[in-house]
């Protein structure tokens, strides 16, 4: 105990072998969405949407641990990321490859800051892309996906009927790759 009564932390290590998928945790609720637009992006899911992206929870401490938690994602070449929010800040850090982001494209070093509740989508570059997910203190976020327009939906649909294969192929990313040995 320090001299104010709060716990005296140490370091903490953690490994990317032991990452768990972000949907085996109750960090993220399931996405709430409407039923048209859940009717939809099932149907994308369908065509090999899944196959497109890795989400793995690196380190994740309660309040009197710190209350960080850091999230590594992998969106294959190509991955639409659908227009969503969530209810807490949030940083994020480009570790390889590109996203983009309307006219902007982020490239390995570029990040972007996301306030609670700000609406953003990205696509994965022509190589994929890598993103580190920072929050603190949020024990639990949210993700909510408004009505997605059904053009939206459809192009998303056909590109992962087009790129499941490749997507499937892919099984783990180049930061991750370090890591198998």
């Amino acid at each position: 105990m320090t001299a104010k009564g709060t716990p005296k932390r140490g370091i903490s290590l953690f490994r990317a072998k032991d990452a768990v998928d972000l949907v085996d945790t109750d960090l993220m609720s399931k996405p709430e969405m409407s039923p048209e637009t859940e009717a939809a992006f099932g149907e994308g899911i369908a065509a090999g949407l899944g196959a497109g992206a890795q989400t793995k929870v690196l380190l994740r401490q309660g309040k009197d641990e710190g209350g960080f938690s850091l999230v590594s994602l992998w969106f294959k070449p190509g991955f639409p990321l659908p227009r969503h929010t969530h209810d807490v800040d949030c940083l994020y850090y480009v570790i390889t490859g590109s996203a983009i982001m309307g006219n902007q494209t982020l490239r390995a070093g570029d990040g972007f800051f996301v306030p609670a509740d700000a609406p953003y989508h990205y696509d994965a570059g022509p190589d994929g892309v890598e993103i580190l997910e920072i929050r603190h203190g949020a024990e639990h976020f949210d993700m909510k996906i408004p009505d997605a327009r059904p053009e939206v939906m459809r192009a998303a649909k056909e590109l992962a009927h087009a790129r499941r294969h490749e997507w499937e192929q892919l099984h783990v990313s180049p930061t991750m790759a370090a890591n198998t040995i």
